[in-house]
């Protein structure tokens, strides 16, 4: 089960730029809001998975007071919608450290707002909301722009047991035979870990699985007490979450045991 925690860790950078002379003629004049330097960090561990963008805005005649809105929007699956991230400091209005910044022409404030944690697979996007306001509180201007997308894979192991399956020793022997395909489908190989088989017997059957690569899978199989008609057995892998992964959901498998072929008439 994909984890879904997001915090948003807001950092604040803010640069005046003094008046250093008028601008030479035919200069092109720099846009009142623009984001740019996005980052988009991907990485195994959650806590590690990142996104940030770097806001610019300029005031507008009249400003008294630049305001900035950042929302997070986030893709679950490819095609579907974008939907609201909740997070610290998203969807508030934030306003300069210095009160006064704006009030000058060459005035320029530079926000950076990173969010960590970010839940995957999913595309991620800023949307941001630039409001000018003006002495008497009153909205001057408002601008709303989009960052690029930033894809988060999923880059941790998913085990699970595909298929379990009981037949007879080949032999005259009390146990059965127990077969399972124990796969990986996630982009990070896993291993070692215990895999467990419960119900044949009156105790716990227990292997210890090497190792299993990403998106793929391998066969165990093991002669443990024998499988009574009409019951049900259980195999689990990684029972203690010693390996990270991203869904503990699928790691179990469950099935009836079979009745007893019945002898040649």
């Amino acid at each position: 089960m994909s984890r879904v925690r997001i915090s948003a860790l807001a950092g604040a950078v803010c640069a005046l730029a003094a008046a250093l002379g008028t601008a030479s003629a035919g200069a092109t004049t720099p846009p009142r809001d623009q984001l740019r330097s996005l980052v988009c960090q991907k990485a195994l561990d959650p806590p590690m998975r990142a996104v940030s963008i770097e806001a610019v805005m300029r005031p507008v005649a009249g400003t008294e007071r630049m305001e900035m809105r950042f929302e997070l929007m986030r893709q679950s699956a490819p095609g579907g919608p974008f939907t609201v991230v909740r997070g610290r400091l998203l969807g508030s209005w934030i306003s300069p450290q210095n009160p006064t910044l704006g009030q000058r022409p060459d005035d320029v404030w530079i926000l950076t707002h990173p969010v960590v944690d970010l839940a995957a697979p999913a595309t991620y996007r800023f949307r941001v909301v630039f409001r000018w306001i003006g002495a008497q509180g009153q909205r001057l201007a408002t601008a709303v722009q989009t960052s690029a997308d930033c894809y988060q894979p999923e880059l941790r192991a998913d085990l699970l047991v595909r298929s379990l399956t009981v037949a007879p020793l080949a032999t005259t022997s009390a146990d059965d035979t127990y077969t399972a395909v124990i796969a990986n489908r996630g982009q990070t190989g896993a291993g070692p870990f215990e895999f467990v088989l419960v119900g044949a017997g009156s105790a716990p059957q227990s292997e210890t699985v090497a190792w299993v690569g990403p998106r793929s899978s391998v066969r165990e199989q093991f002669a443990a007490p024998a499988c009574t008609a009409g019951g049900s057995v259980t195999a689990t892998v990684d029972p203690d979450h010693t390996i990270d992964e991203y869904d503990f959901a699928n790691n179990a498998l469950s099935i009836t045991c079979p009745a007893p072929a019945s002898p040649p008439s």
